[in-house]
């Protein structure tokens, strides 16, 4: 009788729905997405990211969805402020109770999220903070959906060294793991090629001159300046550099800053003329590869001005869609997941490289492209002197 009654235990377990934590946020005919970014804060220009991002959820909805479901974003502010966020993902776990979340600028905010959201189970793409540390380790339902800190540190250094007879390079940071995450990839490409560099200066978060780091800078006398610093404190370092003349040594910056809005931010051209940065994308945001993007933006956000930072998390964005629609109307966390880890080579039509996710490797982007002025516009570049 008691092997009758585990036998019958056993099938009702598999003849049972999926559990409540596998459909949340799921109806007949939505699918809630949590969206956090830094929506107010001296950061809040990251937050383009995620108004491209539901730009294309709108697109997608206006299509008919995904597999007839509509895609529904809910909001959170970040404020690019870790207690901030760790609230933030909270309530769109117990409260709002969404099926995944997508998006995320800033790295430190997504750091200290990870464990949470790991806890919880729930599906995350990451679609713009660029810390290895938030994908690595692996955890079975975080997922980076753009370039990792190591592959843009790397590119960073690899495009360095395609400027003729660069021998002398310095390094000027953050000193939080938003910053290592590139510096620290630069660093181990350079010391492959034989190359220490001259000077390592640290420039903090809120620092409004820049004035002890480059006298030492020009002390070391660098061919070439690497600097993982987000976009205000980079605006400061440009100008500053240039006060004491030396804005002829060409930058290597982030993806935490925009070629454009630094340009902006910085109100001259000459400041940033040899101000290079990382750029995931096939085209200039003037260019055509980007327009249509960028007139999907403004079709459903009209007031945007756009920057680069409007389309770092398209890339994801066509991932997570393709995924949702080869899981099927039966949609389960688990089944999402399991079509994330099948995406193989996806051209997503806007990423400078393709994105491949297997079960063991969650960081699905491997390279980048760089952008910088020639001749006064911004132009896509895969290293020194050549047009992407």
């Amino acid at each position: 009788m008691k092997r009758t009654m585990k036998v019958f235990a056993g099938l009702l377990l598999i003849a049972l729905p999926a559990t409540a934590e596998e459909t949340t946020g799921l109806t007949e005919d939505t699918i809630k997405i949590g969206v956090m970014a830094p929506f107010s804060g001296n950061a809040a220009s990251y937050s383009k990211a995620e108004i491209g991002m539901m730009a294309y959820y709108e697109k997608i909805n206006e299509e008919g969805g995904v597999n007839g479901r509509m895609l529904i974003a809910v909001q959170e502010d970040t404020a690019c402020d870790p207690a901030k966020g760790l609230a933030a993902v909270k309530k769109l776990i117990s409260q709002d109770e969404v099926f995944m979340l997508h998006g995320n600028s800033c790295s430190g905010v997504a750091l200290a999220i990870r464990p949470v959201v790991e806890d919880a189970g729930l599906p995350w793409v990451i679609a713009h903070a660029a810390s290895d540390s938030i994908s690595n380790p692996l955890a079975p339902n975080i997922f980076h959906g753009l370039p990792t800190g190591s592959a843009n540190g790397r590119a960073m250094a690899e495009f360095v060294l395609t400027r003729p007879d660069t021998k002398r390079v310095a390094i000027i940071e953050h000193s939080n793991d938003w910053a290592h995450s590139y510096s620290d990839p630069a660093r181990a490409y350079l010391k492959e090629q034989g190359i220490e560099p001259v000077a390592d200066q640290t420039m903090e978060r809120g620092q409004t001159d820049a004035t002890a780091q480059i006298l030492k800078l020009r002390e070391a006398q660098p061919d070439f300046i690497i600097a993982a610093l987000y976009e205000a404190e980079t605006a400061i370092f440009l100008r500053d550099l240039k006060k004491y003349g030396m804005s002829d040594i060409p930058v290597m910056g982030t993806a935490g800053t925009d070629l454009e809005n630094t340009l902006k931010r910085v109100g001259d051209l000459e400041t940033v003329q040899n101000y290079f940065v990382i750029h995931s994308y096939i085209d200039s945001l003037e260019g055509a590869g980007l327009k249509p993007w960028g007139e999907m933006i403004t079709k459903y956000y009209p007031d945007e001005q756009l920057s680069t930072f409007s389309f770092a998390s398209l890339g994801s964005a066509v991932a997570v869609v393709e995924a949702l629609q080869n899981a099927g109307p039966d949609l389960t966390r688990s089944k999402f997941i399991a079509e994330l880890e099948k995406i193989n080579s996806l051209e997503t039509g806007i990423l400078s490289h393709p994105i491949t996710f297997t079960a063991d490797d969650h960081q699905g982007v491997k390279g980048s492209a760089v952008a910088g002025f020639v001749d006064g516009r911004p132009t896509v570049l895969r290293a020194w002197g050549e047009r992407y």
